[in-house]
């Protein structure tokens, strides 16, 4: 592992790995921002979150945000988020909800799947053209989603587990189990019921938020950039540094949430994350020293 305070070959290295990310993800809640409900919506924002954001996306990198929430359309998450200062509009916005919609076109077509989860899943789907089960109807479905669904009754419990036991693929949105806020850690919605349907049925379930491959090669693609040139900024080791690190990606841990340096501490060189920030403006500046210190990158001039 890396802080930032390390010297050496080892920094000289990550200097180096810093001027070539080309394209930049930040987490949203515990990174970005504070707030009580998923996805950041009416929180604030982390001090000089704003400032450190402009900064990277001035130094020509492209910046998507993922949250690992599936509460809400990018949209209103892109709103929440320009409310705080943010220059942020829909079409930075990563959800499981997006990767989701794409990995069910991929790999079902215009077969019906099966989901349960708000508008924040329901609508994202659509809009990506995937094609919606009746719940009526589970036998029909070729997969089953589950994303933030606070509804999830007895009724869809049967629905879901009838399609599963014909031989529809269990996707989950997001099975984190908790996640940082303003107050106090909040309980994930999505992984209790997945675990929940894996127990009632005998299968398995796949993640598609984040950690996923899926995620990350979603993540990317609409960055436009190689995952070696990419850098994955959040406060949760388990899943944004994670991601990277399965990727061949930076992975930087922000302490402003989840975890911190004593956490990563106990991680081994593989796992461990490449970089360790107090918040995002040290990040920020690592970047700008980074790019001084580099060679000319024909990516930066457009040539």
């Amino acid at each position: 592992m890396t802080t930032s305070t390390t010297e050496g070959p080892a920094s000289r290295n990550l200097e180096e790995r810093l001027a070539a990310a080309e394209g930049v993800v930040f987490d949203i809640d515990g990174c970005l921002v504070l707030s009580d409900k998923p996805g950041g919506h009416g929180g604030q924002a982390l001090p000089g979150a704003v400032e450190a954001f402009v900064k990277v996306r001035a130094s020509g990198r492209k910046i998507f945000v993922f949250t690992n929430a599936s509460s809400q359309v990018p949209a209103d998450v892109a709103a929440g988020l320009a409310d705080l200062g943010f220059p942020v509009v829909e079409q930075d916005v990563l959800t499981p909800s997006v990767i989701a919609a794409e990995v069910a076109l991929e790999r079902f077509g215009t077969s019906p799947v099966l989901a349960f989860g708000g508008p924040g899943l329901h609508d994202v789907l659509e809009a990506g053209g995937v094609v919606l089960a009746d719940e009526n109807h589970p036998l029909d479905a070729a997969a089953v989603i589950i994303g933030w669904d606070v509804a999830f009754t007895r009724d869809r419990l049967q629905a879901a587990a009838e399609a599963i036991w014909n031989g529809a693929p269990l996707l989950v949105t997001s099975d984190a189990r908790r996640f940082a806020s303003a107050t106090k850690p909040m309980a994930g919605v999505g992984g209790f019921i997945a675990h929940g349907l894996a127990y009632v049925t005998g299968c398995t379930y796949e993640v598609l938020g984040k950690p996923s491959a899926a995620a990350m090669s979603v993540a990317t693609r609409r960055l436009g950039v190689a995952p070696e040139h990419a850098l994955v900024a959040g406060d949760d080791l388990t899943l944004e540094v994670a991601m990277a690190k399965g990727a061949g990606a930076l992975g930087v841990l922000v302490t402003t949430g989840m975890h911190g340096l004593d956490d990563a501490a106990l991680l081994d060189a593989h796992s461990a994350p490449d970089l360790v920030v107090h918040g995002l403006l040290e990040l920020a500046e690592r970047l700008a020293t980074a790019d001084a210190s580099a060679d000319a990158r024909p990516w930066r001039s457009g040539t």
